[in-house]
C-alpha cells in the first residue's frame, strides 16, 4: 500500500522544539524546497521512440477507437452464431481466410463458416468466434458441437477507447509501459518538457579522482560519480561537473557563473558551520538566498535548500552516504517537479519489521533496510541494519531501501509498522 504521509498522525516527532535546537523537520523542509521550485516551461517535440524518460508536456489522446475495427480475439472460425438451429454437432463450409492486415471488406454469408486469425477484421454478418481447439476441420467444412455466445471471442470497435480518450496526463514520466500505451494510440510524437540544467559543483581540498594514488591526507571522491549516475536520467543534461577550493571567494564565483547556466545547482561538502564550510556565505555572495538551512534528520543534518535567482540550490553533506539518503529524500523529489512532473512526492509503502529496533530519541532516522519476505496479508517484512555511519557505504549496498524511525520513538517492536523508501535500483 502506498501513501504519501507520515505513519503517526501527530508527524513524525521530528518537529518538537527541545529535538531540533531549530532544525527543520523532514517535511516541512521537503514542502519548502517544492514551494521553492517552478517547473520549466518550454517544450519540445520528440519521437516517441526518443521520449523514454522525458517528463509529458502535453496529455496524450487516442488518434483513434481502440481497437480500430471489430477483430477476432482467438484463431479460429468467423461464424454467424443465430445460424445455429437445433442441436448440435454443426458442419458448416469454410469459404474464406481472413488473416490480420488483410483489408478486404468480407461479407460472411448465412450457414458459412470463415477461417479467421487473431486481429484480423471480423466479416460483416459475424456474431462469434470459434476457437479452432472447439472444432475439427475436414474436407473444406468444420464440425462443432460447442454453441458460442453472440460477441464471443470478438474484440468490438471502441471497446478499449474511445475517439479522443486521454491516454496519459501531462506531467506523466514516460516509461516502457508508457511508451506502448502512447504508441497503441497511434500517437507518432510527444511533447515533453525541455531537460532540466543541472550543475555539480564539488568541495573538498582532500578529495582526489578514484583511481588516483592518495597522497597523506587525501580521499577518494565519491560524490562525484555518484551524483553523475543519480543524475543519469533522460530528463537531465549535466550542463557542469567542477570542483572548488575549500574557499569562500572562489566558491562564491563559481556559483554566481554557474546559477547562469543551470536550473539547479548541487553542491556536496561545506554546508556544516565549520571554519572550511562556506557553501552558505558564498550562496549569499552570489546573491542567493537559503530557505532550509539543516534539517532534523539522521544521517544528513546539514542538508541545504535554497535558490539563487530562479535556480534552484542544493546542498548537500559531504559525507557520501549523508549526501545519497538526503538527495534521495529531498533532491529527487525536487527535481522531478523541476522537470515537470505533477506529483513529484516519492512513494513510500508500510513494512513491517523483522526485529526490535532501538532508538536514541532526537533527529528521525533512516536506515538501510532489506525486504526478507512477506506477511500472510502480503506486507514486506525487512531486516534493518544497524544505524548508518556517514562514511561507510557498504550497508547501502546490499539494501532495499530506507526505513524512517520517528524522532520521538525510543523503540519499534518486532512485527511494528514502518515507513519505507525504496531506492531507485537504477
Amino acid at each position: 500500500m502506498a501513501v504519501l504521509q507520515r505513519l503517526e498522525t501527530s508527524g513524525c516527532g521530528c518537529d518538537a522544539a527541545d529535538m531540533t535546537s531549530g532544525l527543520v523537520p523532514i517535511d516541512k523542509a521537503l514542502s519548502i524546497g517544492l514551494e521553492l521550485t517552478e517547473p520549466v516551461k518550454e517544450t519540445e517535440i520528440l519521437p516517441l521512440v526518443k521520449s523514454l524518460g522525458r517528463v509529458l508536456a502535453k496529455t496524450v489522446l487516442t488518434q483513434s477507437m481502440t481497437p480500430p475495427f471489430d477483430n477476432s480475439g482467438m484463431d479460429g472460425y468467423a461464424i454467424k452464431a443465430t445460424d445455429l438451429t437445433g442441436q448440435g454437432p454443426w458442419i458448416l463450409p469454410v469459404v474464406d481466410r481472413i488473416a490480420a492486415g488483410d483489408n478486404r471488406v468480407v461479407d460472411l454469408a448465412s450457414g458459412f463458416a470463415a477461417r479467421i486469425f487473431t486481429g484480423a477484421p471480423l466479416p460483416i454478418g459475424a456474431g462469434a468466434v470459434i476457437m479452432q481447439e472447439r472444432i475439427t476441420h475436414a474436407e473444406g467444412k468444420i464440425a462443432f458441437s460447442h454453441h458460442p455466445n453472440v460477441g464471443e471471442n470478438i474484440r468490438r470497435a471502441g471497446e478499449d477507447l474511445p475517439l479522443g480518450a486521454e491516454v496519459l496526463p501531462k506531467g506523466y514520466n514516460i516509461g516502457v509501459r508508457e511508451v506502448a500505451a502512447t504508441a497503441s494510440a497511434g500517437v507518432g510524437n510527444v511533447s515533453v518538457y525541455r531537460k532540466i540544467r543541472v550543475a555539480l559543483l564539488m568541495t573538498g581540498d582532500e578529495v582526489v579522482p578514484a583511481g588516483q594514488a592518495l597522497e597523506y591526507g587525501q580521499i577518494w571522491d565519491v560524490n562525484t560519480p555518484m551524483m553523475v549516475a543519480a543524475l543519469s536520467t533522460a530528463c537531465v543534461d549535466i550542463v557542469a561537473i567542477e570542483r572548488v577550493e575549500d574557499n569562500l571567494e572562489e566558491m562564491t564565483k563559481a556559483l554566481q557563473r554557474l546559477s547562469s547556466q543551470a536550473d539547479m545547482i548541487i553542491t556536496t561538502g561545506g554546508v556544516s558551520v565549520g571554519e572550511e564550510d562556506h557553501a552558505h556565505g558564498a550562496l549569499h555572495g552570489a546573491g542567493g538566498k537559503i530557505a532550509v538551512a539543516g534539517v532534523a534528520i539522521k544521517p544528513g543534518k546539514p542538508i541545504t535548500i535554497g535558490q539563487i535567482g530562479k535556480t534552484i540550490y542544493i546542498g548537500l553533506p559531504g559525507n557520501p552516504v549523508s549526501a545519497y539518503v538526503t538527495w534521495s529524500i529531498f533532491g529527487g523529489p525536487i527535481l522531478a517537479k523541476l522537470a515537470g512532473v505533477d506529483n513529484p512526492m516519492e512513494m513510500r509503502r508500510y513494512v513491517v519489521a523483522s526485529q526490535t529496533l532501538a532508538h536514541k530519541t532526537g533527529r528521525c532516522e533512516y536506515r538501510p533496510a532489506t525486504i526478507i519476505g512477506h506477511q500472510d496479508n502480503g506486507i514486506e517484512v525487512v531486516e534493518v541494519l544497524p544505524a548508518m555511519h556517514s562514511a561507510r557505504l557498504g550497508p547501502l549496498t546490499n539494501a532495499d531501501g530506507l526505513i524512517l524511525i520517528p524522532g520521538d520513538t525510543e523503540a519499534i517492536t518486532k512485527g511494528g509498522l514502518l515507513e519505507f523508501l525504496p531506492f531507485n535500483k537504477t
